[in-house]
């Protein structure tokens, strides 16, 4: 009856030990592998290299002047292109190793131009796609699927905070996020994201 019972143990034990390391091993080696195959690297034809224009810090938030009250912050009826403005959409790419800062692939649209926006380390590249046809967010969300699978976070950026960016000025958005927006020579606005 003993030797019985042992018995049970070790095959239990055996039992155990094989099936934590399979979950183990799914979640090291399988589920890393499928997740990085769904991103994306996106494409650019004709990138040219940005120049930016560099911001002073700023903590005090500016009020929009859209008085309008919508219960749900982020609704899709307020991802509308604001006068001024735009809508700026961001996506975590596959950072090469060793790079300090994660890579990114970001559309910024407004309401007479689209552009496509590759950070890598420091660098940022940019490229004017063709106005569409439908809703700017429409736009973003499919062109988002297809250059980097999904999108981490998309938001409106008022007219005030393109104007603040332009003087050089920091955004308030940047106390919530892990980066600074910044703006282009071109009028694009973009994350430069944080080191890891």
């Amino acid at each position: 009856m003993f030797k019985k019972f042992l018995s049970g143990i070790v095959f239990g034990s055996g039992f155990a030990i094989a099936f934590v390391f399979i979950c183990y091993l799914g979640l090291q080696v399988v589920i890393p592998t499928l997740v990085n195959r769904s991103n994306k690297a996106p494409e650019f034809n004709n990138e040219k290299s940005a120049a930016v224009i560099e911001q002073e810090t700023s903590s005090t938030p500016q009020v929009a002047t859209d008085t309008d009250f919508n219960l749900y912050k982020s609704s899709r009826a307020k991802m509308e292109v604001p006068i001024g403005g735009g809508i700026l959409s961001i996506a975590s790419v596959n950072t090469p190793a060793g790079n300090k800062y994660p890579s990114t692939y970001q559309l910024w649209i407004t309401e007479s131009e689209f552009w496509q926006v590759k950070t890598t380390g420091q660098n940022v590249a940019i490229e004017q796609l063709k106005y569409p046809n439908i809703l700017p967010i429409d736009a973003i969300d499919a062109t988002m699927r297809k250059q980097a699978g999904y999108a981490m976070s998309t938001m409106t950026i008022h007219s005030e905070t393109v104007t603040s960016l332009k003087m050089g000025k920091g955004s308030w958005h940047d106390q919530d996020m892990n980066g600074k927006t910044k703006i282009t020579e071109e009028g694009v606005v973009f994350i430069q994201p944080n080191e890891f």
